[in-house]
């Protein structure tokens, strides 16, 4: 009986722990236009504590920056990325910029 009730505190701590990280992940991807060409980029907020931007462009210099992080001018068909930790209630807010 001992076996059965440790199995079932460890389940039972799991799913508390999957349920509270669960709900702390937001992310977002969607075609910009830059020049009416189109700019792919991805943001959000990782496990309550990390802001990221991810943009990509085949044609123009491109740039990413996440909570004041800034990825530097990245060349056409590489990806830049941008990502730091920010306080668990902290707002993440992302930019992308092309040239």
């Amino acid at each position: 009986m001992k076996k059965k009730s440790l199995k079932k505190v460890a389940l039972l701590g799991l799913v508390s722990l999957g349920l509270a990280t669960s709900g702390t992940a937001f992310a977002a991807s969607k075609t910009v236009y830059y020049k009416g060409t189109p700019v792919y980029w991805e943001y959000g907020k990782t496990a309550g504590v990390w802001s990221y931007s991810k943009v990509q462009s085949h044609r123009y210099q491109h740039s990413a920056t996440a909570n004041g992080v800034w990825s530097g001018w990245k060349n056409r068909g590489t990806l830049a990325v941008a990502n730091t930790w920010i306080a668990p209630n902290a707002h993440a807010t992302a930019y992308w910029d092309c040239r």
